[in-house]
């Protein structure tokens, strides 16, 4: 595991001249490796190990010395945005250090909305596994409380990143994992045995009137889920649309891909996946975001209630 203070705007360091550690005194703008990655195989019908990408991410601290309990935060498919920078000094307020990281930069993507297949949640679990592996080794850090809070794209790698199989798989041995994981609005219509196991509390947050990643499919895999003694719950956010907490931002996006309508079954979180002409021509073009400022604060109580609880 690697990480660095780099100064090129715009560019990526390569992961030889990254560093082990985070000292003390380091915050900002942060280089880190992804636990390993996940690439397509040459037919694309599955995800591939693969090896560590540099990314970026911005760490910062409320005042005082800690150490503090921690949320790592993961964007959304247009990348880093309001959701993001909405939410962490709030964070910082509530006495949590924030690091919201960057997949896109390193990978010289600037979004994926209209994109869907260049970079998928699922291939982003590293990523979140990554920054929890270099966010440990800050002495302004409690390891032992790091909670993943992601949004649409970032909440789809956190219900990924939620799976026993990921823990297994990207945590270290003998080191602190994640203790909880909030999702906001993720798309909840995949259906993988991984899924069914998880390996930490999980909150999610969802609008009731969705129409990008409905609230429908993740309201059923929570119950799914709490039927088998999984701590699962979901907030269903009254009249609340996709990226409710986007403050100050509502529009219909009219290039978007949404797959809001494709329901898809594989015998593993890792594939194989169905070809693009038997999925039916789910894949549609096309979503709302809205800000609602009822739901914004209602989720800030929910999730100021919630991370107290779970990070104790």
């Amino acid at each position: 595991m690697v990480l660095m203070l780099f100064s090129c705007t715009g560019c990526a360091p390569s992961l030889k001249d990254l560093k082990p550690t985070i000292s003390e005194k380091d915050s900002g703008n942060i280089w880190f490796a992804t636990a390993g990655s996940l690439g397509r195989s040459p037919d694309g019908s599955r995800f591939v190990p693969g090896d560590p990408v540099a990314l970026s991410g911005d760490l910062q601290f409320p005042a005082g010395p800690g150490p503090f309990p921690a949320v790592i935060l993961a964007h959304g498919c247009g990348g880093v945005g309001n959701a993001e920078r909405g939410w962490a000094p709030i964070l910082r307020e509530w006495r949590y250090a924030t690091f919201v990281i960057d997949s896109f930069r390193g990978r010289d993507l600037t979004e994926v909305c209209t994109q869907a297949r260049a970079l998928t949640g699922v291939q982003r679990i590293p990523d979140a596994y990554g920054a929890l592996r270099i966010l440990i080794t800050q002495p302004r850090i409690d390891a032992r409380r790091i909670a993943l809070m992601g949004f649409s794209h970032g909440g789809m790698l956190t219900m990924g990143a939620s799976t026993a199989w990921a823990k297994e798989t990207y945590a270290v041995d003998g080191q602190p994992a994640f203790r909880a994981f909030l999702a906001f609005y993720p798309n909840c219509n995949a259906v993988y045995p991984e899924r069914e196991r998880v390996s930490g509390p999980v909150r999610i947050h969802i609008g009731e009137m969705d129409d990008w990643t409905p609230a429908g499919s993740c309201i059923q895999l929570t119950e799914l889920l709490r039927a088998s003694g999984q701590d699962v719950s979901i907030t269903v956010y009254s009249g609340a649309h996709h990226s409710f907490d986007n403050i100050g931002r509502s529009a219909r996006l009219p290039y978007v891909d949404n797959g809001a309508d494709c329901m898809t079954r594989t015998a593993s979180i890792l594939g194989p996946f169905p070809p693009l002409r038997k999925t039916g021509g789910c894949m549609k073009k096309g979503a709302t975001i809205a800000w609602s400022p009822e739901a914004t604060e209602q989720a800030r109580r929910n999730v100021r209630a919630q991370l107290a609880e779970l990070l104790k």
